[in-house]
């Protein structure tokens, strides 16, 4: 059974490899920071703000590690305009499994 601050270290190490984020959008990539990262319990969030400086069609949502892996992807077809941001959740739920 994972203790409470192992489910911690590791929800902790897991957040610890994302660098940064990877917009794919039609007519260009932009490279993005992490917005804003939580843990509760086994769940961790990034969360990624396209803000007004965003525009255009986006067609993938990446997390990059620390050593330029995708971390994951979120791909969908989104048409951004100026007029409003939009907040990117990415959530990983730990679990552990008996066998």
């Amino acid at each position: 059974m994972i203790t409470t601050k192992g489910m911690q270290e590791i929800a902790q190490s897991i957040l610890n490899l994302v660098e940064y984020t990877k917009v794919e959008m039609k007519e260009e990539i932009k490279i993005l920071e992490i917005y804003r990262s939580s843990i509760d319990a086994n769940t961790i969030k990034v969360f990624i703000m396209l803000d007004d400086t965003i525009v255009g069609n986006i067609e993938n949502i990446k997390l990059i590690s620390k050593s330029g892996n995708v971390l994951l992807e979120n791909p969908q077809r989104i048409e951004k305009d100026a007029t409003r941001g939009l907040l990117v959740v990415f959530s990983i739920k730990v679990v552990e499994v008996a066998e």
